[in-house]
Parts: structure tokens; sequence; C-alpha cells
């Protein structure tokens, strides 16, 4: 199979020699890590919070400590929040994240949630790349519209937020999406479920153009989270893989474990009228997210607590490996 064309521009985007990207995560994103897989040859992408929350690195320094490790390019997560005054705060953050990212020469951006246009501005005048995360044909279409150079499709199978579509279908949008943004050689990464050589080759002939790999990430040497943590992800299979709505708002894929299911894997009354609400979404998802963001602090350094974000590739996960003994697994020289 030759290489495509979107794929050769992915990997020009990027940098990277190898179509992996090893996506933000919280746990994860700890310098170490993204330094690694854009050494190994794959292309690491740092999720702010996670960095200077959990792993107590200033954001600047953080950044530059990673270019200390490594001279490899590397990506910065930014997450779009509402403007509204539940999200006020850490919508200005995310601004600030931005501006020291770009400040510090990072040339590719991947933003989440909301509407890029904005940052698609602001990032191509900084000679940046700007992908965008989308879980549905409608998003797709729109934020390729709206000048994004990438797209990161989520799936069904991806772990923490969770897409809702197979990744069969939702590569689907490729040719309204290449019509909308007006190039046939963009970029569409999968983003789920993907661990192994064989889930790269798929995805490539499902007319990806590379993908995005977290719970096989959280499971390397380089990844600072608890040896439980990792050992979990190795020990379980895809159906110990449980949606719960109870973190963050909006379903999150987390291994089952008796911390997760005690008292259900639903928010009850009045979380789910509130979510239901347009008036009150917002504030119920900030104040949720909080708390699972405080769970995730101890799960990331604490084996005795066990909410563990893993997606469904946890099927192909058979032991903890160094970041470069993952991307050599992919095979990737012997598929171009």
């Amino acid at each position: 199979m030759s290489m495509s064309a979107h794929t050769k521009r992915l990997l020009k985007d990027t940098g990277a020699r190898v179509p992996v990207l090893c996506g933000p995560m919280y746990p994860g994103s700890n310098p170490e890590l993204v330094a690694a897989v854009s050494e190994a040859g794959g292309f690491g992408v740092v999720q702010p919070i996670a960095l200077t929350r959990l792993y107590g690195w200033d954001f600047r320094e953080g950044l530059r400590h990673i270019k200390s490790l490594t001279d490899k390019p590397f990506g910065v997560n930014i997450t779009i929040l509402p403007n509204s005054a539940a999200a006020a705060k850490y919508r200005k953050i995310n601004e600030e994240f931005l501006d020291v990212a770009l400040d510090e020469d990072v040339k590719f951006i991947l933003t989440s949630l909301g509407k890029p246009d904005d940052i698609v501005k602001i990032a191509h005048e900084r000679g940046a790349k700007v992908y965008h995360d989308v879980h549905n044909e409608k998003l797709a279409v729109r934020a390729a519209g709206a000048g994004v150079d990438g797209l990161n499709l989520l799936n069904d199978r991806m772990g923490g937020q969770t897409g809702s579509l197979p990744a069969s279908q939702i590569v689907k949008c490729r040719e309204e999406v290449e019509r909308a943004s007006g190039r046939d050689d963009f970029p569409l990464l999968c983003a789920g479920g993907v661990s192994t050589a064989g889930n790269l080759q798929e995805a490539l002939e499902a007319g990806y153009s590379g993908v995005q790999c977290g719970t096989r990430f959280l499971a390397t040497q380089e990844c600072k989270i608890t040896d439980a943590y990792k050992e979990a992800i190795v020990g379980a299979d895809a159906d110990d893989v449980v949606l719960t709505n109870k973190l963050a708002g909006t379903f999150s894929s987390v291994i089952r474990t008796p911390q997760v299911e005690e008292g259900g894997l639903r928010v009850g009354f009045p979380f789910n009228h509130m979510l239901k609400h347009p008036w009150t979404k917002s504030l119920a998802r900030m104040y949720l997210l909080k708390g699972a963001i405080e769970k995730y602090d101890q799960a990331a350094f604490d084996p005795d607590v066990q909410y563990w974000q893993a997606g469904k590739g946890v099927d192909g996960i058979e032991g903890v490996l160094s970041c470069q003994e993952v991307i050599d697994q992919f095979g990737w020289e012997s598929k171009k």
C-alpha cells in the first residue's frame, strides 16, 4: 500500500516520521513522555493542565524542558471553552496557554471543543498548523470550512471523554471535508481503539491519514503514572472498559473498578436534569469535571485510587514498553 497524499501531508504538518500521535492526556503529558514519543519518530502532544497542575511545571518552562529532551517537534492541545461565567477562568487560562505555546515556537496546535475559527487565524499568522477534535460529520465539515489544517476524528473506542460513532462511520466525511477545505490531501486522524500495527493498517485502508493513541502510551516506561494503573491497562480487555458520565458530565471511558461502579455509572438527580437544560449544562459539567480532575490527580500517583481512564485499544496492549518500542511495533517502515 503506497502512502496517500493526505498521510504525506500529516507527516509534513507534524514533522513526524511515523503517522502515530500520542494524544494529550490527563493524566499523561509529562515532559518525558511527550519528548520520548517525538524522539522515537511519532508525535507527542502536550495537555497543558496535566503538564502544569499534575506534574507541577510552569507551562513555559515545561515546554522548554521538553525541547531540552528532544530536538524533534511536538504539539500542544488547547481547549476552547464556552464564553460563559462558569468557564471564564479556564477559558482565560487556555488563551494564555496558546500565547505561550506560539511564543515558544510550537508549530502544531490541536484544538478541542468549541469553534476553532479564532485560533486558526492566530496560529496561521504565527506559522502554526491547527488540527481540531470532532466527533461527527457536521462538526468535521464546519471545522474544515473554518480553515483548520486537519481533523482528529474521535470514535467510540477512545478513552477519556469519548466519541459516539464507530471509526468506520465517521471517516465517511472525507469527501465532504475535502470539498469544504478545498484540498484533496486533507489529513484525518483516527482517535480511539488504536494500539497495534494491525489497527494502524486498518485505519489507513479505511481512509485515515494516521492515528492518535492515548491508552497505548499510558502503558509506557516514560509515562509518570502508577505501576498499578499501567498493569490495569495491560490486564484489561475491551469488555472491562465502561462508560460513565459521573466524572465529567459527558461520557468517559474508564476501566471498570469497584470505585468506578460505586453508586452506579450515571449521574442522578439533580445533575441529570441540569445536564439536559441549556442554562445549567455548562455549570453542571464544570462542577463534575472539577471533581473528576481531583480523582484523576490522585489516581495518577496513588495505586489505591482506581479511576483509570482507558480506551478499548487495551485489547492490543500486552506489556509496558518504551515509547521507542511502541513506535517500532507499528512497523511503519514496512508499510510505506
